[in-house]
C-alpha cells in the first residue's frame, strides 16, 4: 500500500507526457489534415539536437548555461526538420491520393531513424546529460524528480494555451 501514492504520481507523469504528444498530433492533424507518423521521430531529432549541443559545449560548462542552450538546440533542430518535412515531403502531395501522405510519413519516420543512427552510431548506449539543479522532492512517500516538475507544469500549461487559441 506504501507504493500506491508513488504509482499515482508516476501515472500522472506518464499521462502528462502522453498528453503533450497528443497535443502535438492534434495540432499537426488540425493544421495539415495529416496523421504524421514521423511525429515521434521529429521529437527524437530534437533530443539529439540537445545532445549535440551538450557534446559541443566545453567540459565543465555550468548546468544553468547548458540546459537553456540544449533547449534552444532541440527546438531549432526539431523545427528545421518539421518545416523541411512539410515543405519537401508533404506539401507536394496535397491534393493527391489520400494514402500518399500517409505512406510518405511512414517513409520519413524510417528515414529519420536511420539518419540519427548514422549520425550517432552509438545512440543506443547510455549518455549522461547534465543533472538539473536541486535534487528530487520528497513529499511523504512520494519522490518527484526536478525534471518531472517541469513536465507537470508544461503539460497543463500547453493544454491551456492550445485551448485558448482553438476557442
Amino acid at each position: 500500500m506504501n507504493e500506491l501514492p508513488q504509482q499515482l504520481v508516476n501515472g500522472l507523469l506518464l499521462g502528462s507526457m502522453y498528453g503533450l504528444v497528443a497535443i502535438g498530433y492534434t495540432m499537426v492533424y488540425g493544421i495539415v489534415q495529416l496523421i504524421n507518423f514521423a511525429h515521434g521521430e521529429i521529437f527524437m531529432t530534437g533530443g539529439f539536437g540537445a545532445l549535440t549541443v551538450w557534446l559541443i559545449l566545453p567540459s565543465g560548462t555550468s548546468v544553468l548555461l547548458a540546459l537553456p542552450l540544449m533547449l534552444i538546440g532541440a527546438i531549432l533542430v526539431a523545427t528545421l526538420i518539421a518545416v523541411g518535412a512539410e515543405r519537401f515531403a508533404y506539401r507536394p502531395l496535397r491534393g493527391g491520393p489520400r494514402l500518399a501522405p500517409l505512406i510518405t510519413a511512414i517513409g520519413l519516420s524510417l528515414a529519420l531513424q536511420q539518419a540519427v543512427w548514422a549520425w550517432y552510431p552509438g545512440a543506443k548506449s547510455a549518455r549522461t546529460f547534465p543533472e538539473i539543479p536541486g535534487g528530487p522532492f520528497e513529499l511523504g512517500p512520494v519522490t518527484i524528480q526536478t525534471g518531472d516538475v517541469f513536465l507537470l507544469i508544461a503539460a497543463p500549461l500547453s493544454m491551456a494555451v492550445l485551448g485558448y487559441f482553438v476557442m
